[in-house]
């Protein structure tokens, strides 16, 4: 029976190992967003530290060859992830803030994963020293590594495909180290019953569940993202996406159109330089433009992409922002760019508005390919807007996209968001005069437009010239530094900040 439950130990082991690494990705991105720097630095340290693990694992195991070492090493694991539940989201916060992007990752998962990782690849040592017998240690060391990786192979799928999915990241971590903490307490307690005390382990379970914040709707957590629904002080509803709030903001008849000179309201202004027919939104969130564009125009026929399905239900929730489908409506739960390549349909309008919560956006599309591709499903007076969050002084990515912008399209107009750190890039089609002729057609539009005479007056007002910066670059699909400028702006700006939670 102890040697079937060694075999339950490596399977459980193996499970937890690769369970807890997919899930850092999930409680990373949040602070730290997706991307292969991040992922780089996660994958890269665990592996580092299983290395040391399978070293000391098996030099200890040849010292000290007892099942209850063995058992008191995952316990210690165990412990240690229960005191992690409790203070991860404080060192990924404080990580993010003090060292940044890709050192605050690095940081984070050397302090939250280093040790239990360390602890737990000691096992499949410790498990072939425990029933190793000359004649058949082969065996034995390819029997337990089988056994280990089937768990591995199980706790990649069953936490991808179910348990993010189903329970959500941190209610995945309770579990995995649930999991771990048992299989020690079991193991410990059959080989010796005076470690039935050590039981008492398990009263710290209620002390890693998180506390519900006065302002918080909803939260939720999706394939993709940790949403939550917060009420303003102003009494409005926001999406908040990952870390960032004001993902999305509730207007309507009760809430009002327009959010106050947000680049959501200034996306209507910059529609104006065509004929709003045919409007394409590539990241509805919930659904604040599609609303917007609902209301002011009202011939117009709007198609909304959103990758995130919990996304498009807690937008279509009447609870919080109520969006409706209908004739003039229709949206879709797909990747923007495959959903663009595979359209035939031209627009006069294309909405681009993809960061995922903050300044972290997918590179494909950010892309000069990505903005030709664009340009091919506008109409001939088509008009492309992208908002893109420009942290401190570091101009670079702003300028970057830019640049990558105007290799697509024959103007490219540039308007800061009043004093906000959120800037509107627009392309157009045509060949048109920056500001003048810009500005003409706007005004000339307040007539009919009479709500958004305002914004529209805002939007002209704030028309800049970015800079020529030398290390702006025009980003395309083979090369792609994206995610490398935008952790150089967010590590500055991250510097300048006072420290909080």
């Amino acid at each position: 029976m102890k040697t079937v439950f060694l075999g339950i130990t490596a399977f459980a082991g193996g499970f937890c190992i690769m369970g807890l690494e997919l899930l850092g990705f999930r409680i990373f991105a949040p602070t730290f967003g997706y991307s292969s720097y991040v992922w780089g630095s996660l994958i890269g340290i665990i592996l580092a530290a299983l290395s040391v693990g399978y070293v000391f694992g098996g030099r200890l195991a040849d010292r000290k060859p007892q099942a209850t070492v063995l058992y008191k090493l995952v316990l210690a694991a165990g412990c240690y992830l229960f005191v992690m539940l409790i203070l991860y989201r404080r060192i990924l916060s404080f990580s993010y803030l003090r060292l940044g992007t890709v050192l605050g990752s690095m940081f984070a998962t050397c302090l939250i994963y280093g040790p239990p990782m360390v602890l737990l690849s000691m096992v499949s040592p410790f498990i072939i020293r425990l029933l190793t017998v000359q004649q058949k240690a082969g065996s034995i060391a390819g029997g337990i590594y089988g056994i280990s990786n089937t768990g591995s192979i199980l706790g990649t799928f069953l936490t991808a495909f179910v348990l993010v999915r189903v329970l959500g990241s941190h209610l995945t971590f309770i579990l995995l180290s649930l999991i771990i903490v048992t299989v020690g307490l079991v193991g410990l307690v059959s080989h010796s019953p005076r470690w039935a005390v050590s039981l008492l382990v398990l009263a710290i379970t209620p002390f890693s569940f998180p506390r519900r914040a006065e302002n918080l709707l909803l939260r939720r957590e999706s394939f993709y993202n940790d949403l939550r629904v917060l009420k303003r002080e102003d009494g409005k509803m926001t999406l908040s996406v990952n870390r960032w709030t004001s993902y999305s903001v509730a207007v309507g008849e009760k809430e009002g159109y327009l959010t106050g000179r947000s680049y959501y309201d200034y996306f209507n202004a910059a529609a104006l330089l065509t004929e709003p027919r045919e409007i394409l939104v590539l990241g509805m969130g919930a659904g604040t433009s599609v609303k917007q564009y609902l209301h002011f125009f009202p011939e117009a026929h709007i198609e909304a992409v959103e990758i995130d399905p919990e996304i498009i239900r807690i937008a279509k929730d009447k609870r919080y922002f109520g969006v409706e489908e209908g004739p003039r409506l229709k949206i879709f739960a797909k990747d923007a760019r495959p959903f663009l390549s595979k359209t035939e349909k031209k627009y006069d309008v294309i909405e681009v508005d993809m960061f995922q919560g903050g300044p972290y956006v997918p590179f494909y599309v950010t892309s000069k390919e990505f903005f030709e591709l664009v340009v091919e499903h506008l109409q001939p007076n088509g008009v492309m807007m992208m908002n893109v969050l420009s942290l401190s002084d570091n101009w670079t990515l702003l300028c970057s996209i830019e640049k990558t912008i105007k290799a697509a399209f024959p103007t490219v107009l540039t308007v800061r968001v009043g004093r906000s750190s959120n800037y509107l890039l627009i392309g157009l089609k045509r060949k048109m005069n920056v500001p003048g002729e810009v500005s003409q057609i706007l005004r000339g539009k307040m007539g009919t437009h009479g709500e958004l005479r305002r914004t529209i007056n805002d939007f002209i007002d704030n028309i800049v010239f970015l800079p020529e910066l030398e290390e702006a670059h025009v980003f395309t699909d083979d090369k792609s530094d994206v995610e490398r400028v935008t952790f150089k702006m967010v590590d500055k700006y991250v510097r300048e900040i006072p420290l909080k939670e």
